[in-house]
């Protein structure tokens, strides 16, 4: 039977929200569909459009919705255009996706991923709305290595799903409880991308340094990692999000002394009031959070720390959002992800009272977000004059004909100029010169 040529193929545009665990779902299914489409620049020119949906928060699932509604509109003009809805309100909310006016042609849950061409094909032979939202213990078998187009930092999960119940988080409802990947299977994969060209592994699970604990026998995630360091080609390894809780000395001082390992930690701290550690169910507290930090720094000085934090949680009052402002002018995260309480459907947050008002919320996320600023702002100055090596990866935002490349400490690095001797998957050495909001600029150290 001869190949099909790449000439007939279709196109597909995905559009992906949400967490870097939907990001590695995406390259999956595009790699799954790869026989018959090709990646669509813009939602105009597909003949499927899939949106990989993301219900953490609110806003990601609104726009999910609004997004279905503008896609409803491109299909009255298009008849034979398939329209899918995968990941996690995909798994909550099914049958909603796949009625009424705008309705999915199919929808696909977090481990139903390798059934889409399968749901594609039966929604090309006029068999109906298709639904494919069941659990699966095992891990879901998919292709190895990604799909067209070169990648020098790669994403590959490790595990899935969560054990941990935070009170506020609809993961362990929508991707089931942990579950870790096969070590040989991630290791062949990681052995296939490092072949593509691949340099930079990013290790990605909900709480990724929990990883082993159901396999048998077990493997620990430092021990996965040493592994994983062993692979010619592969410079840096990286991981997120490990839980606090987790973090043991043997994690640590493996990131102190194998320099594959990148110098940067995101440790989600979600609050620093111990009331509303318990209430979120975080299984750690301040105390230990801190003596964490300060066992990486005494380690590792010029490691970098990021964070997750979340402001308005039912019961936090203002002396438990200054506690938070206090960690953080102890900690000074080089950068945070930080966000306004919004209760998740099915919850045990959903359920509290004391409920802060949404105009305090936004009150207090204005007020942390202008304190990272400063710590941020505080952190990239530090760099300047320095020499560090950066990993180049891509084209600067603002100018594609010059390179950009992330330091060890994940600082995104823009070039002063074109470098004619440059190319993507270079380690290079390179002088900081000044820095913008969020990025460094830097001159090659010739």
């Amino acid at each position: 039977m001869r190949e099909k040529s790449h000439n007939l193929r279709g196109k597909v545009y995905i559009r992906t929200f949400g967490c870097q665990m939907n990001e590695y779902d995406t390259l999956k299914l595009l790699k799954l569909l790869e026989g018959d489409y090709e990646a669509a620049g813009t939602p105009d020119e597909a003949d499927l459009i899939v949106i990989n949906t993301c219900s953490v928060r609110e806003k990601p699932e609104h726009k999910v919705y609004s997004l279905l509604g503008e896609i409803g509109a491109l299909k009255a003009k298009k008849p034979g255009l398939i329209v899918g809805v995968g990941g996690c309100v995909a798994q909550q909310e099914g049958e909603k996706l796949a009625s009424g006016r705008n309705g999915a042609d199919f929808v696909f849950g977090t481990h139903n991923i390798s059934l889409v061409p399968h749901l594609v094909r039966n929604v090309k032979e006029g068999r109906g709305a298709q639904i494919a939202i069941d659990y699966r213990d095992g891990w879901e078998e998919l292709p190895l290595g990604f799909g067209e187009g070169s990648r020098v930092s790669v994403y590959v999960a490790i595990s899935r799903g969560c054990n941990k119940n935070c009170s506020f988080c609809i993961v362990p409802r929508t991707r089931g409880p942990e579950v870790s990947r096969d070590p040989e299977e991630i290791l062949r994969e990681i052995r296939i991308l490092a072949a593509r060209g691949a340099k930079e592994v990013i290790l990605l699970g909900q709480t990724v340094n929990s990883y082993g604990r159901d396999l048998k026998p077990r493997l620990s995630f430092v021990g996965l990692m040493e592994r994983i360091a062993g692979i010619d080609g592969i410079e840096r390894i990286r991981f997120t999000s490990p839980h606090p809780q987790e973090v043991r000395d043997d994690l640590i001082a493996f990131m102190a002394e194998c320099g594959k390992v990148c110098k940067h930690i995101h440790m989600p701290l979600q609050s620093g009031s111990d009331k509303v550690l318990k209430l979120m169910n975080r299984n750690y507290r301040v105390g230990r959070f801190l003596q964490i930090i300060d066992q990486l720094r005494d380690r590792i000085p010029d490691i970098a720390i990021s964070t997750d934090l979340i402001v308005g949680f039912p019961g936090e009052s203002k002396a438990d959002f200054e506690m938070t402002l206090d960690v953080m002018d102890r900690v000074r995260f080089s950068s945070s992800y930080s966000f306004a309480f919004s209760p998740r459907p099915g919850t045990k947050a959903a359920e509290m009272k004391d409920v802060v008002p949404q105009e305090e919320k936004a009150s207090r996320l204005k007020i942390l977000q202008s304190r990272q600023m400063d710590h941020t702002s505080a952190f990239l100055e530090g760099w300047i004059g320095k020499d560090v090596e950066i990993l180049i990866d891509g084209s600067s935002a603002s100018d594609t004909n010059i390179l950009r490349g992330r330091t060890s400490q994940n600082t995104v690095v823009n070039l002063d100029r074109p470098y004619a001797d440059l190319r993507e998957g270079m380690i290079v050495s390179v002088r900081i010169i000044g820095k913008a909001k969020n990025t460094l600029k830097g001159a090659l150290v010739i």
